[in-house]
């Protein structure tokens, strides 16, 4: 299992719109991808500030998403950011609502 990390500042005009933007329209879109698990996201309505963790099942499925979905959200996104998003994307280690410790599934 693998997370993509995208860290970014939203301009404060446009928090609603980012918001509703991700979830109405994109999200659905992104857990329609194959190797897809899992979206956490997190925003602070004062700053702007913005972090999105995605689970994935291997690492071509993110490079299957990096080469196709992704370029399409970051295009819609980019207007609404204050500079360039923080992108990293690191095997998982642990994971307690997946059952993984040190990188692999633990037995039921």
């Amino acid at each position: 299992m693998y997370s993509r990390v995208i860290t970014c500042d939203i301009q404060p005009a446009h928090i609603s719109e980012f918001r509703n933007i991700v979830n109405e329209e994109l999200l659905p879109r992104i857990q329609a991808q194959p190797g897809f698990m899992e979206n956490i996201e997190s925003v602070d309505p004062a700053t702007g500030k913005y972090c999105c963790v995605t689970l994935w099942e291997n690492e071509k499925a993110i490079e299957n998403y990096d080469n196709g979905l992704f370029r399409e959200i970051a295009s819609k996104l980019m207007p609404m950011m204050q500079g360039n998003p923080v992108v990293q994307t690191l095997p998982v280690d642990n994971a307690s609502a997946h059952h993984m410790k040190a990188g692999r599934a633990v037995a039921a």
